[in-house]
């Protein structure tokens, strides 16, 4: 008996002195830590640092989350302090004449819309300068809601405009061809036909295009298959205009492919017209007749006229495509715009792509949609 208590005394005093000692090991261990933060008070410095841009990052985290919401300006993924300003959005055109009714906002340095009042703030310099995230990025546009086409017009400058249609346009080739110059041209497409089975498909690739329509020509001997000839009754080419709707739902301008015969023949261009108002559709004049009754047909039915200037490529040569898009050049800075016509040659793809910086520099390459919108 006397020998267990002798042992649970000894057990006793061992508990002890590993306690005095663990005691003696947090007072040490307090002393070091203390003495290395006044050796080195920026490594304490910056410990307090990280632990309150933590708590300020939370805390801006609390202002853009609830638990219903979706983060603000996340979609918008703006990596520079910006502001954000609503621009005006007067009727903007979407492909085809569609009404734009997307939000159009500019991406602006904080310095150069700080003085400016005209436009509504989304977010104020005050919730920029709060979020480390954001900083400067000059210039940049972005278009929000992009559930709907957001094609709009270029923006104007004091440039003569231009306008460059490509006819004859049927193949997935001559689009990507046309693509790859990235400017704005006008591609004119057949209807199709046995000759041109993919051209509504086609379509599909441009963000706007045109109805290159066959008429009758007074000497062209390879006329297409649909050509439209003077003396057709209404009901056959009103059909021949139905179908194009039906193949081609968003075109509103066409043009024709020759036509000189059926163009100058003002009954005939009238029955054209007719069936070209009811499906809602707009006349624009290749001009291959001097004799074309379009102009006076234009007037009549409450259109615009617009015809072609310039055929460009007429001489199929690089030299000769690039003079005559010189003269287009003239003709718009003398009139203040114009119409040039090509053809989808490899020479006419060379020259516009080897003329494409003097092109841009002295005019505004504009679609066939934005000319008839903007003049006469």
């Amino acid at each position: 008996m006397e020998q267990d208590k002798k042992n649970s005394a000894q057990r006793s005093r061992a508990l002890l002195y590993v306690g005095i000692l663990l005691c003696i090991l947090v007072v040490a261990m307090a002393i070091y830590t203390i003495a290395s933060n006044y050796k080195n008070p920026s490594k304490a410095h910056d410990q307090t640092r990280i632990i309150e841009n933590i708590d300020r990052y939370f805390e801006s985290r609390r202002q853009d989350f609830t638990i219903f919401d979706v983060p603000r300006n996340l979609e918008l993924n703006i990596t520079d302090e910006v502001k954000i300003q609503m621009l005006p959005t007067p009727n903007f055109t979407k492909l085809d004449g569609d009404e734009f009714d997307g939000e159009f906002v500019e991406i602006k340095r904080v310095d150069e819309v700080i003085n400016n009042d005209t436009n509504s703030t989304i977010n104020n310099s005050k919730n920029l300068n709060s979020n480390p995230n954001l900083k400067a990025n000059p210039s940049q546009k972005l278009v929000i809601n992009s559930s709907v086409n957001t094609n709009i017009k270029p923006k104007p400058t004091n440039k003569p405009k231009l306008a460059i249609i490509i006819d004859d346009i049927s193949t997935f080739h001559q689009a990507k061809k046309i693509k790859s110059l990235n400017l704005n041209i006008t591609p004119s497409i057949f209807p199709p036909n046995a000759n041109y089975p993919n051209s509504a498909r086609v379509a599909r690739e441009f963000e706007f295009y045109m109805i290159h329509l066959p008429l009758e020509a007074m000497n062209y001997q390879a006329q297409e298959k649909n050509t439209l000839k003077v003396g057709d009754s209404s009901a056959k080419i009103e059909s021949e205009i139905s179908k194009i709707r039906s193949n081609f739902p968003k075109a509103i301008y066409i043009n024709n492919h020759t036509g000189s015969k059926f163009t100058s023949d003002y009954d005939s261009l009238k029955k054209l017209f007719i069936a070209l108002k009811k499906h809602n559709m707009i006349f624009i004049d290749s001009y291959t007749t001097k004799d074309s009754k379009a102009k006076i047909l234009s007037s009549e039915f409450g259109n615009k006229y617009l015809k072609r200037d310039v055929f460009i490529d007429n001489t199929k040569d690089e030299k000769a495509i690039i003079n005559k898009l010189k003269e287009a050049i003239k003709i718009a800075q003398k009139s203040g715009f114009a119409i040039a016509i090509g053809h989808p040659y490899e020479q006419t793809f060379k020259a516009l792509k080897g003329f494409k910086s003097e092109l841009e520099s002295q005019v505004d390459i504009i679609f066939v949609r934005d000319l008839y919108e903007i003049y006469n």
